[in-house]
Formats: structure tokens, sequence, C-alpha cells
């Protein structure tokens, strides 16, 4: 299999997987630090859920559609910056606002190295 296309599967499936353990967690209240359910944890729950199959398409034509990871890098990038304003604000503990930040770190690095090499010519 062509690396490229490796790498950018690994980078749908991470960010997909991410994707829907979000919408699933968003729509637990004490997973989220709150005493029950608000209006917009549901819409975050029907975006990320959303994006995840998007990402699944993507991987369908990898090469063709790798273009779906730059705005797929800037939300994550924007949801790591959420958790830490979280974090520094009190919202949520600064521990687990840096493991939320870490874990975007982590995907980013996934994301942008995949993106980076779907756009090598092939065989480098």
């Amino acid at each position: 299999m062509d690396k490229r296309i490796k790498w950018l599967r690994i980078s749908y499936w991470t960010a997909a997987l991410v994707d829907f353990f979000i919408a699933v967690s968003v729509l637990i209240p004490e997973r989220m630090g709150v005493a029950g359910y608000v209006y917009p944890m549901g819409l975050i729950s029907a975006v990320a859920f959303s994006w995840g199959v998007m990402l699944l398409f993507a991987d369908r034509e990898p090469l063709q559609r790798s273009w779906v990871l730059a705005p797929t890098i800037l939300v994550v990038a924007l949801l790591g910056m959420v958790a830490l304003h979280a974090g520094l604000t009190g919202l949520i503990s600064m521990f687990r606002a840096l493991s939320m930040l870490c874990l975007a770190i982590i995907v980013l690095t996934i994301l942008v190295f995949g993106y980076a090499g779907a756009r090598q010519p092939q065989g480098t």
C-alpha cells in the first residue's frame, strides 16, 4: 500500500474515532462536568458525529479527499484551545484540560503528518 494512503487512512480513522467518542461523551452530562443535559451538548454531538462520518467517506478515496484534513486540523486545534481555556477559567480541572490538550496535540500530529504526506509526490 502507498505510504501516503496508509497515513491518510490512519488520520481519517483516528479523527473519526475521536469524533464519535466526543459525540457520545457530550450526551453524558456528568462526563462533561455539568449537572444536566443542555441544548449545546446536543448540537456538538450532532456536529461531531457528522464530522466523523465525513472522515469515513474521505477514507473511501483517500488521496482525492485529503483536503478534508485541512478543516479537520483547524477543528482539532480549536478543540484543544477550548479545553485549555476551560481549564484556565476553572470550568474544568486543569489536569483534565491538559489531558484533553495533549490528546488534541497527538491527534493534530497524526493529521498534519497525513495531510503533509498526501501532498508529497508518490514514492517520496
